[in-house]
């Protein structure tokens, strides 16, 4: 075989080789972008309507409604939500997390505790509509983030329709529940409960507390706002008096928030569940960080024993080796050659394919 050929043939490879290496010790940055585009305004559309009777096709809209929802939490481009300031600076607020929710319990109860504590400090509504006369409340071109939806109690004849508050963020998850393609137009039917020819009944509202080896902290008494459908309805002491408990005569079929006053500042957080007629504050005494462990003081050295003369020696004697040591190049701190050495390669090997080239 003609070695020109040969040669060229040997150079190809290697110009190759010699430029994937420096294609691959050039940095690259991986620019990541966020799955919720914050710059694009979200809608909500609910639909507030109700079967006449369970598995009837005719339904009861709600129309001439007014409906609220307050804006609670901030979304980023991630899906993280951050509570935004008109919350997030009352010291007794049932929640300070709201990303590790997992379940719909859960959001319920905060949904619960959330309502009250709206109610006792006059927040006002971010967004209020009325409901049209198919029973639809739309709310366009609305900033993106978590929101309080306010429970909304219409009698109709001898028949009271109540639908329940919930929490609702805008963008919604798409249909794999991911944030992937978020829907930044949310659809809902809220949920209805009827009640027929509604007659009083007793409610009860107990107060329990989760503070075992803390009960010293806990307050001779508190302070219970109760509210009816938004409105406040009573407010209650509960202590050891009445056995932090108080009952209550109401017609049925309305819904029950609370907010409480506990004085002075104990690190006390509350949540709120409901069973039947029953409402059950629970009371969870939060401890402050365990303070590090003070550090252990070191020992202190001794004096260093003044070696012997041939001790000296020897370290005299293995003083080049160190020096070697030291004019060695340490690692990471001398790769600034290795581009330029690969560069200059590229440029011999182009000069040596040239050269064959006229030589051939």
């Amino acid at each position: 075989m003609n070695m020109k050929l040969l040669w060229r043939k040997l150079n190809i490879p290697a110009f190759l080789l010699v430029l994937a290496l420096v294609i691959l010790g050039l940095p690259l940055q991986v620019s990541a972008r966020g799955l919720i585009d914050l710059s694009v305004p979200g809608d909500l559309s609910l639909v507030y309507r109700c079967e006449e009777t369970e598995g009837s096709s005719n339904f009861v809209t709600i129309s001439g409604t007014d409906v609220s929802i307050y804006k609670v939490a901030d979304i980023s481009a991630n899906g993280e939500f951050t509570l935004v300031d008109t919350y997030s600076n009352i010291s007794n607020f049932p929640v300070t997390d709201l990303n590790n929710i997992k379940s719909q319990d859960t959001w319920k109860e905060i949904s619960t505790s959330i309502g009250g504590y709206i109610y006792q400090n006059n927040v006002t509504p971010s967004y209020t509509v009325a409901t049209d006369e198919s029973g639809l409340a739309h709310f366009q071109g609305i900033e993106l983030g978590l929101y309080y939806v306010g429970s909304v109690t219409r009698r109709v004849d001898d028949c009271i329709y109540s639908f329940s508050s919930f929490l609702v963020s805008v963008p919604g998850l798409d249909e794999n529940d991911e944030w992937v393609n978020p829907v930044y137009d949310v659809i809902g039917l809220v949920k209805c409960s009827r009640t027929y020819l509604p007659h009083e009944i007793t409610y009860e509202l107990l107060k329990t507390w989760n503070d075992a080896g803390y009960e010293n902290y806990r307050p001779a008494s508190i302070t219970v706002l109760v509210y009816c459908d938004g409105v406040l309805f009573t407010e209650v002491t509960l202590d050891q008096s009445n056995n932090w408990r108080y009952t209550w005569n109401y017609e049925e079929g309305h819904e029950w928030t609370f907010a409480e006053i506990i004085n002075g500042n104990i690190p006390y957080t509350n949540s709120v569940t409901v069973s039947g007629t029953t409402f059950r504050i629970t009371n969870t005494y939060n401890p402050p960080e365990t303070p590090p462990e003070t550090p252990e003081t070191p020992d202190t050295p001794g004096e260093p024993e003044i070696p012997s003369l041939p001790e000296v020696l020897g370290a005299i004697r293995d003083l080049p080796e160190v020096l070697g040591a030291r004019r060695l190049p340490q690692t990471g701190q001398l790769w600034w050659p290795v581009p330029v050495l690969l560069i200059v390669g590229v440029i011999f090997i182009f000069k040596g394919i040239r050269t064959n080239s006229k030589n051939a």
